[in-house]
């Protein structure tokens, strides 16, 4: 496994098995991470610089939402050499309040040499917040 499309599909596939260990398998030992938001509210969010942080990001974010509750939809995977564009939307229910939440999402990977080196995620952080907020 070492294509573009390969470990995009990997990253989807555990990640829909929320098997954080194995995501982060697929990164390169130095990455170029970055998902907004309010620490304040979600401490998952933030930049990443080096492989052994993924899985923590994992574990913090399914921590926070309500277990059973969470929808991921994939609507399209655009792959053009060593980019990769996934297409979606999240349901979820943030855990400290009970706040259902929506969010399409688009996730940017790239990935060289059969692992991703960058990870970017736009989501609807204000949708976000109001969910996590007191």
């Amino acid at each position: 496994m070492s294509s573009t499309a390969e470990i995009t599909n990997a990253f989807l596939q555990r990640l829909g098995e929320q098997d954080a260990e194995g995501i982060g398998e697929l990164f390169a030992e130095e990455i170029d991470w970055l998902v907004r938001g309010d620490r304040e509210l979600f401490p998952w969010a933030g930049p990443r610089s080096r492989k052994s942080e993924v899985p923590g990001y994992f574990r913090d974010l399914w921590a926070a939402l309500v277990p059973g509750k969470s929808v991921v939809a994939v609507e399209a995977v655009v792959v053009d050499g060593d980019e990769a564009v996934v297409f979606g939307a999240f349901d979820h229910v943030a855990a400290s309040t009970g706040r259902p939440f929506h969010t399409d999402v688009a996730l940017r990977l790239t990935v060289i040499d059969g692992a991703i080196t960058r990870l970017r995620l736009f989501e609807d952080t204000a949708a976000v917040a109001a969910a996590f907020a007191a």
